[in-house]
């Protein structure tokens, strides 16, 4: 089969390689359409090691050609998509519902092979049918639209509410988009125009940059959400969030950031992590949501590329300046 394989920084190849095993309890999926994640993009430019190569991918729309003998709930030709972080549902975290961050857990594309490929392999427990109503480039941007409800979701949003939302990538998109179909008014921030436009599209309000503490305040903003993963938004979340708000941190930034513990304890500020999703319940509310038209993911996709030009799609995506980028790779 065909896969594209990282074999060093920004250097990735289509190849021949074999094609993977199919193992007790996993299904064999032909990918159709696969979105580039922002972790993608940090592997692609060497931020993060991987063993080379590696084949990257996880954002995934495909059809079921092989079952294992042992799977039922699936069937040959089924369109489906892919949950792609394995926990191990045994450990103290799984058992009390915290899948999310499961020690054991096991992530395609991350710690175990991708799906940039024509064939990939997946455990049936993790693969969920979509139906026809989905479209196949909805379908490929569940999985960043579930990590933007499980962060609504941990917040405990509700209409009428106010809130920020600090970093308009595909995550921060998605958030607006679900909060804003919700009721729920956003105030959107970002330091590219193009992004802010399209915040706009999907409902948000994009007010001019300046004092946020007092621009929040005034609009009793409840939440903030930090989206864009980098250390100057999460200082400015953690400068800027009213009293008694709570800042929901989704972005996964890797540098320090620095606080003033007595304003946040002072002013009852609350701080909440927000990591990928929840294990079973996520996913399926969100393919229901997507199913019944009342989101569309795909309102992020900005650009869509063949396979053989994998190399020029994770580029563009580096960049910064795109929205999801979609490789195709069989229809």
């Amino acid at each position: 089969m065909k896969a594209a394989r990282l074999l060093a920084p920004t250097k990735i190849e289509v190849q021949e390689v074999a094609r993977p095993q199919l193992g007790a309890g996993e299904v064999m999926i032909q990918p159709m359409r696969v979105g580039i994640c922002g972790s993608d993009v940090s592997f692609f430019q060497g931020h993060r090691p991987v063993p080379y190569p590696f084949l990257l991918g996880h954002e995934l729309v495909g059809r079921v050609v092989a079952v294992a003998d042992d799977v039922t709930k699936l069937a040959v030709g089924q369109r489906v998509v892919v949950e792609p972080n394995y926990s191990c549902g045994t450990c103290s975290f799984c058992r009390a519902g915290r899948g999310s961050i499961c020690p054991n857990k096991r992530s395609m594309g991350v710690t175990v092979p991708g799906c940039f490929a024509d064939f990939a392999s997946a455990p049936a427990e993790f693969v969920w049918a979509v139906p026809d109503s989905i479209s196949d480039v909805d379908a490929a941007t569940i999985e960043p639209l579930t990590v933007s409800v499980h962060g609504l979701l941990v917040a405990g949003c509700s209409m009428g509410d106010t809130v920020a939302v600090l970093g308009c990538g595909v995550v921060g998109l998605l958030l607006i988009h679900a909060a804003v179909r919700q009721g729920i008014r956003v105030l959107a921030h970002d330091k590219f125009e193009d992004k802010l436009r399209v915040a706009r599209e999907l409902g948000a309000e994009t007010p001019a940059s300046g004092d946020l503490a007092k621009l929040w305040l005034g609009e009793n903003v409840t939440t903030v959400f930090e989206c864009a993963g980098v250390s100057a938004t999460v200082e400015m979340a953690f400068a800027s969030a009213p009293r008694g708000s709570q800042i929901v941190l989704l972005g996964l930034s890797t540098a320090p950031a620095s606080l003033v513990p007595l304003r946040i304890v002072r002013e009852g500020i609350t701080i909440l992590p927000s990591l990928i999703y929840d294990h079973p319940g996520d996913f399926s509310r969100v393919i229901a949501l997507v199913a019944n038209g009342t989101l569309k993911p795909s309102c992020v996709v900005t650009d869509t590329f063949e396979f053989a030009s994998i190399g020029r799609a994770l580029e563009l995506a580096s960049t910064g300046q795109s929205g999801k980028v979609i490789t195709v790779i069989s229809s």
